[in-house]
């Protein structure tokens, strides 16, 4: 009788361990902070060259700040994106940073194809960003 006691209770007790709910992952904030500040430097970047208007200043600043963008925007790791969405990281390669780098280097060229190419990159981009936004902006709150 009392092996059939501590059997159940064996049972019981792997039952429960089962069902218990696993802790949230932390989130890596360096992590967190090198892929926000990434997409706020290349914006930010973005808007300086539509005020440029032949302002060689401030389009040196522009360039100056989607490059440090793009520094940033290497350091993010794919897995920490797909902990979020399992499209994010592959999407964030595809799109965002190639997009950049090919508009970067169209400009730097004065290709406006090449241009042109990595703007329609970064348009897929800013698509799948916008459906996903919310839900990951929420997940890289503080609980």
């Amino acid at each position: 009788m009392p092996l059939r006691v501590l059997t159940i209770l064996g049972l019981l007790a792997l039952l429960l361990v089962g069902c218990s709910s696993e802790p949230e992952a932390k989130i890596d904030e360096t992590q967190k902070f090198l892929f926000l500040e990434s997409l706020k430097q290349i914006e930010t970047g973005g808007s300086m060259l539509q005020m440029a208007s032949g302002d060689q200043v401030i389009y040196g600043k522009a360039i100056a700040v989607i490059d440090d963008g793009l520094r940033l925007a290497f350091q993010v790791r794919r897995d920490f994106l797909d902990q979020f969405d399992l499209r994010l990281g592959k999407n964030y390669e595809t799109y965002f940073i190639q997009g950049i780098e090919t508009y970067r280097l169209g400009i730097e060229a004065a290709d406006v194809e090449q241009q042109k190419e990595g703007l329609e990159k970064l348009q897929q981009w800013a698509a799948f960003w916008s459906e996903v936004e919310p839900a990951v902006m929420a997940s890289l709150q503080p609980q």
